[in-house]
């Protein structure tokens, strides 16, 4: 039995917000559900890449 979820931290800058968003979709696609996703955006993401960040971690199995 388990005591904790597994946790990751994934850092990016603006330059590279479609690689962490592919990170993101692959870990939550091969483990959903089993861990906990925490993240930071920092200033220099424009919007829609936060929007879409914070989409794939609220609907992609990592709970938010």
């Amino acid at each position: 039995m388990q005591k904790y979820k597994f946790g990751i931290l994934l850092a990016a800058t603006k330059d590279s917000a479609f690689t962490i968003g592919t990170l993101l979709l692959n870990i939550l696609h091969k483990i959903p559900n089993q861990i906990d996703v925490f993240y930071m955006l920092k200033n220099g993401f424009c919007y829609l890449d936060r929007r879409i960040l914070e989409g794939i971690v609220e609907f992609g199995g990592g709970g938010g």
